[in-house]
């Protein structure tokens, strides 16, 4: 769907002017005037947009359930998206309530669900952390509701942001798979299930490990491995050359840095300004990360058209791209975005 922002950067006009003329206003030059209508009828632009909504649709109630997670930027850069589309589309009367619980609290994000649901909405983007628990709260309200998940698919939703999750683990364990010496062996430490994104990632990993034929150790699991630190370094040898973390990628390489464990090739997922810094450190080799700044982008502008634009069809899942870091190919966090 092209914007009217789209428009004004390809004829060098402002906004404002674009606006104008798609409204139909008479104080624009004729000559531009039909520059850009012209211009958005080529590109396919959707008038009846504004018009629908003017003609009485009225504005949309909408709301977003975000999680916020030990890395920060997974909440920042959603939000970051969402705000975006929403100034984007501001013309239309498109504004998204955005509401966050801790990724570790499931029953905190079932009642802001619940809560959400007394108010009468239109539209709603989650990222659901119980799928099953969501997928029966939300199931009477579906014919009524436009929904859009983020992450995990409840299946009858309108919508589903693909997060690519699976698909950073492999491609993390392809970049680990090429670095490590003969007879050498690689350990994973596994973070748990985040409810996200982390069991994914180790799945993916698993799965081009055992297609590479690396050899490894079957995956480290240790309860509540931030305050078990100290356990870790028991599993490493002369014969690990590499390691892969699905979580907690800073905080478990700042204690093997402390207990002097170094030298070892780490390879992980996720994207924040620690993980950034130790980039740059050469304390990781590399990190594979979604686009989170797309999630909440795609996922706002997808509700946006399934609830303004008439006669829409079927609307087809969007899946987020991915980002593969290096030292070399490392940009700053703002500049993703």
């Amino acid at each position: 769907m092209i914007t009217q922002e789209d428009l004004a950067k390809k004829l060098g006009l402002t906004r404002t002017t674009v606006a104008r003329a798609l409204n139909g206003s008479k104080d624009i030059k004729a000559e531009t005037k039909k520059r850009i209508l012209d211009l958005a009828e080529k590109e396919g632009y959707q008038k009846n947009y504004l018009g629908s909504y003017l003609a009485g649709k009225g504005k949309k109630n909408i709301y977003a359930l975000i999680v916020k997670s030990l890395n920060e930027e997974y909440a920042i850069q959603i939000k970051k998206g969402l705000k975006d589309i929403q100034k984007e589309l501001e013309d239309f009367g498109f504004k998204i309530k955005i509401l966050e619980t801790d990724i570790k609290n499931i029953d905190e994000q079932i009642m802001s669900l619940k809560n959400i649901l007394t108010k009468n909405i239109d539209g709603l983007i989650i990222a659901p952390l119980d799928k099953e628990k969501i997928k029966k709260i939300l199931t009477p309200y579906l014919d009524k509701i436009k929904i859009v998940t983020i992450g995990e698919t409840i299946e009858n939703e309108n919508l589903f942001i693909e997060s690519g999750y699976y698909k950073s683990g492999r491609v993390a364990g392809n970049i680990l798979s090429t670095l490590i010496k003969k007879n050498k062996k690689i350990l994973i430490f596994d973070g748990g299930d985040d409810r996200i994104s982390s069991k994914k990632y180790l799945e993916g990993f698993l799965s081009q490990i055992e297609f590479s034929l690396l050899k490894y150790k079957e995956p480290i699991f240790i309860e509540n491995m931030l305050e078990n630190k100290n356990k870790l370094k028991e599993y490493i040898d002369e014969d690990i050359d590499g390691i892969y973390l699905n979580r907690y990628a800073p905080e478990i390489i700042e204690y093997l840095k402390s207990e002097n464990i170094i030298n070892l090739k780490i390879v992980t997922n996720g994207f924040n300004k620690k993980i950034e810094k130790m980039l740059n450190n050469k304390d990781i080799i590399a990190t594979v990360s979604e686009d989170f700044y797309e999630q909440g982008y795609y996922a706002g502008k997808n509700l946006f058209e399934i609830l303004y634009k008439p006669n829409l069809k079927k609307p087809q899942n969007y899946t987020t791209k991915i980002n593969i870091l290096f030292k070399e190919s490392l940009v700053k966090l703002g500049d993703l975005k």
